[in-house]
């Protein structure tokens, strides 16, 4: 039988959004295809469980500027497919701005495609005020790319409905759009819950090097830590993740008799279960934001930004699960979520509600349901 060809632009080891999701797709069609599943990753992430990936070298910038291609896979790939010819069946990309340059090379060999579109791609840069937006300001080359992909994939992903919204306004509609969510990597166990009764404590996590995350806490710093002080005055707030920008550290130090900051800790689950609340305050971006997971997976009532809260749609309206766009609500979401009670029943619903969703095995068969569409072409 033919074998299926997988792009992980990511690293599969580091906890970070597109390496988790990625890992969990890997994950899942490998459950599901058993042996058969060949995976292209960047050499330097090559190596421990992931051995046996096919490494892609980077390539010097000069050639970066001279091949027109906004990534090294392009030449890569035509030539692992001229010397593979015949050996797999279809293709799955994560990312439509790795897709987009590569969908008439990879038909030519054959092969159908699937793109994992992680979010709307112009919306994610230009919130990341990054190098392929011009520091935010132009998303005309992103959106080329990723517009390609989209009209040119056999099957398309999105990991939330608004991201399937925003396509469809931005490139209209294509025959097969699937909804497949996040789900957790297959080694992620269900925590056991904590014994003991948690502090009053609000939880902040992620990526404190990323400019979407330094951006949410000081939008949350300038605009919401009053309504919080004036609201819970007996409570804290926790902020932890990896290599805290400058301007994090400030705020927290600005507010050391209520602000804890623990860099780089080396279990997140350790940090989050004596918390009673999980607060996401990033307010940019796109796609959905896996930090949100870390809350529910311990059993926390979450407070989220109306941005980060796509993805979560199936929560809305839970008692346990609020957002917010403005002071005022804010403020309810606070207030209502505080007062719900401290217990190890909440907790175990909590859990019981995303494992549900975000648990391994539903994510397999949601994965499922994309791949047979194929079966329908």
């Amino acid at each position: 039988m033919d074998k299926i060809l997988y792009l992980a632009p990511f690293n599969l080891g580091k906890r970070d959004g597109g390496g988790l999701a990625a890992r969990a797709f890997y994950d899942a069609l490998c459950h599901l295809y058993p042996g058969r599943v060949d995976m292209l990753m960047p050499r330097e992430y090559c190596g421990g469980r992931y051995a046996e990936a096919v490494p892609v070298p980077p390539r010097p910038h000069w050639k970066a500027l001279l091949s027109g291609s906004i990534h090294r896979y392009r030449r890569f790939m035509q030539a692992y497919l001229e010397a593979h010819r015949g050996e797999y069946g279809f293709c799955v990309i994560n990312g439509g701005i790795y897709a987009g340059d590569m969908m008439d090379l990879i038909h030519r060999a054959g092969l159908r495609i699937m793109v994992i579109h992680h979010n709307f791609e112009c919306e994610y840069h230009k919130g990341s005020r990054d190098l392929l937006t011009l520091g935010g300001i132009y998303g005309g080359l992103v959106s080329r790319v990723e517009h390609m992909a989209y009209s040119r994939a056999d099957v398309n992903c999105f990991l939330t409905q608004a991201d399937i919204n925003l396509f469809e306004q931005a490139y209209g509609t294509r025959p097969v759009n699937c909804l497949l969510g996040v789900f957790e990597p297959k080694d992620i166990e269900r925590p056991v819950l904590r014994n003991t009764e948690p502090g009053n404590i609000i939880a902040i996590t992620g990526s404190m090097d990323t400019v979407q995350t330094e951006r949410g806490v000081l939008d949350f710093s300038q605009h919401y830590y009053k309504c919080f002080r004036n609201l819970l005055p007996d409570w804290s707030l926790r902020i932890a993740g990896r290599n805290p920008v400058a301007s994090i550290q400030d705020f927290a130090r600005q507010h050391a008799d209520v602000v804890e900051l623990i860099p780089n800790p080396p279990d997140m689950t350790r940090v989050v279960e004596t918390c009673r609340i999980f607060l996401c305050p990033t307010h940019v971006g796109g796609g959905l934001k896996l930090r949100v997971m870390d809350g529910l997976r311990q059993g926390l009532p979450v407070l989220t930004h109306a941005i980060s809260a796509r993805g979560y749609d199936m929560f809305y309206g839970e008692p346990f699960f609020a957002s917010y766009c403005d002071e005022a609500s804010f403020r309810n979401g606070l207030c209502r979520l505080s007062s719900l009670p401290a217990s190890p029943d909440l907790q175990r619903s909590i859990q019981d509600a995303y494992f549900s969703v975000f648990g391994f095995e539903s994510g397999v068969e949601r994965m499922w349901q994309a791949v047979k569409t194929f079966n329908n072409l």
